[in-house]
């Protein structure tokens, strides 16, 4: 709900008081239903009048008890900000919320660390502008997360629709529609993309489009897409800008148009018959799985001796093994040297572990070698904002070293997940008002949308090791879980370490189907300090695959009952 009054303080009792259309998130807003008639008895906070700005509807309650005097706009009539839409008669109670000054935020960036803090910046009741210059959503909704998987999910209906046999399903003559995958894709990343805007607009967060640089500490320019520009100053700002593919400065990439970027894999017109990956982490994996379930030919170049270094290295050699089944041919320890054009599409010349130097041809070449802050063209010398290694340094509390002013998510170096971003999104925007809260990566999962899911929390044996703690592992095969078994998918494992002596988890490493929803549990498990045991006692329903999580702890006992 959105309040509206008249000027600060109270008012006397038979005071006319003018309500005014707050910030609704848009321009215009149409008067769809009055709640009360003229001559009504209102109370304080009492929804008045529903109005819908853009596609959401908002109610707009009084700030005053008394009587509604005058209606100005009728149903169905519009208003703009600040025009009056009716007249309360004072009966002296209320107003005392407009005595205090709200707090000017300004956000720039409109990923999901952004348009998550402009909503609880604005439930905290400041006043709130979002600077975005691109897409509401920002790479995770439009060239990131939501349309990776949602190309995802296209591939696996067609693997599906293709090796139902054993199920009893068979399906003649299955085609791919590359440009209604391409749509479906598209509609996604636009339904939930207008969602958000749809939610700034509810909470009353002004959005501008425009490109946001500082002239000063606490003041911004922002030139709108029509080249205007607009001076603004906050009380606070919080820069969310995300990041941006990083593409490494090697001979002939920048001159192939076949070298593309994760922005380009997503948009391609029509499906490669084959595709090189340079770079094994998880998003080249992610769309390796992807185009190789669509058919296309995949080979991943890696300069390290593994993929998905991030990753539990037992369980990752486990996901390689299942990658090459699909036909996902993998160089290690592969150094690219440079790339040219040929016939197929590009050529990448390479020097293998040995020396011996090897070409690779390919459609498309993915350089997929990880993504880096997007803070050049925020001016951050202007206002004094301290940088390192090419992001902006922020203190748990996701304060910079200039006060009033907060990073969050890709721009300011942490873990680069949409989760993470939102996270510190709400953290941000709470202390930004007052409160006194700090950001803590300890329990923050991680996720690989690959085939099948992989997903951790926590620390793996490796860390353990390097930190010299006595640890327990338990381990649970998919294979022997019954919900696994019905779906046909019977890849992988579910890994918990768990503290010797104590029985605390200390990290869940998941591979196989719904890997992703399940890594939730052990999250929270670890954030309440929970021990094997309290997931042993935790009930867990009949046929899920997250069973198989009691069957690990279970095993950490050594007592496993459905796997010896």
């Amino acid at each position: 709900m959105q309040a509206a009054g008249a000027a600060a303080g109270g008012a006397a009792a038979g005071e006319e008081i003018a309500v005014k259309l707050p910030k609704v998130g848009a321009n215009v807003a149409t008067v769809k239903k009055w709640y009360k008639a003229e001559g009504d008895t209102v109370k304080q906070g009492e929804p008045l009048v529903s109005v819908a700005a853009g596609k959401m509807n908002t109610d707009v309650v009084s700030e005053y008890g008394g009587k509604l005097t005058k209606i100005v706009v009728a149903a169905n009539g519009t208003a703009k900000l600040d025009d009056v839409l009716a007249y309360v008669e004072s009966d002296g109670t209320g107003g005392s919320a407009k005595s205090a000054k709200k707090q000017k935020v300004i956000v720039i960036g409109g990923g999901p660390g952004g348009y998550v803090a402009a909503i609880r910046a604005a439930q905290l009741g400041a006043d709130v502008t979002l600077v975005e210059m691109n897409k509401m959503g920002g790479t995770c909704l439009n060239v990131g997360c939501i349309p990776t998987k949602a190309l995802l999910h296209s591939a696996e209906l067609y693997a599906a629709a293709k090796n139902g046999a054993d199920a009893g399903i068979i399906v003649n003559d299955i085609e791919i529609n590359w440009p209604q995958v391409q749509a479906n894709r598209v509609a996604v990343s636009t339904q939930l993309s207008t969602g958000v805007q749809g939610l700034l607009a509810a909470n009353g967060a002004e959005v501008v489009e425009g490109k946001a640089e500082f002239t000063g500490p606490k003041t911004l320019r922002v030139t709108k897409k029509n080249g205007e520009t607009e001076e603004m100053t906050a009380d606070r700002i919080i820069i969310a800008t995300g990041s941006i593919p990083s593409m490494p400065p090697i001979p002939g990439l920048a001159e192939n148009e076949n070298c593309i970027d994760s922005t380009g894999a997503l948009t391609l017109e029509k499906l490669p018959k084959s595709m090189i990956i340079i770079g094994g982490g998880v998003i080249g994996i992610e769309l390796a799985c992807t185009y190789a379930l669509f058919g296309t030919k995949v080979t991943i170049v890696e300069m390290m001796n593994r993929i998905m270094p991030v990753m539990d290295y037992e369980l990752t050699l486990v996901a390689q093994k299942m990658m090459e089944d699909m036909g996902i041919e993998f160089c290690l320890e592969t150094q690219v040297l440079g790339f040219e054009k040929s016939e197929a599409g590009a050529k990448v010349l390479t020097k293998l572990r040995s020396g011996e130097e090897k070409s690779f041809d390919a459609e498309k070449v993915l350089v997929a070698v990880g993504r880096r802050s997007n803070i050049a063209t925020l001016n951050l010398e202007a206002a004094g904002i301290a940088t390192e290694r090419g992001h902006i340094i922020a203190n748990d509390k996701l304060e910079t070293n200039v006060p009033g002013v907060y990073a969050i998510g890709d721009c300011a170096g942490k873990i680069m997940l949409a989760h993470t971003a939102s996270t510190m999104g709400e953290i941000a925007a709470e202390n930004a008002l007052g409160e006194n809260g700090k950001y803590n990566e300890r329990v923050c999962p991680s996720c690989v949308y690959m085939v099948p899911e992989f997903a951790y929390v926590g620390l793996n044996e490796e860390e353990a090791k390097a930190k010299n703690i006595a640890y327990k592992v338990g381990k649970f095969p998919l294979a022997a879980n019954g919900k696994s078994v019905i779906m046909e998918e019977t890849g992988g494992w579910i890994k918990i370490l768990a503290d010797a002596k104590t029985g605390k988890v200390l990290g869940v490493h998941i591979l196989g189907a719904r890997a992703t929803d399940i890594i939730a549990e052990a999250a929270m498990a670890m954030q309440m300090n929970a021990t094997v045991k309290d997931i042993i006692d935790t009930i867990h329903a009949h046929p899920t695959v997250a069973e198989a999580m009691k069957e690990a702890a279970l095993a950490v006992e050594g007592r496993a009952i459905h796997f010896k």
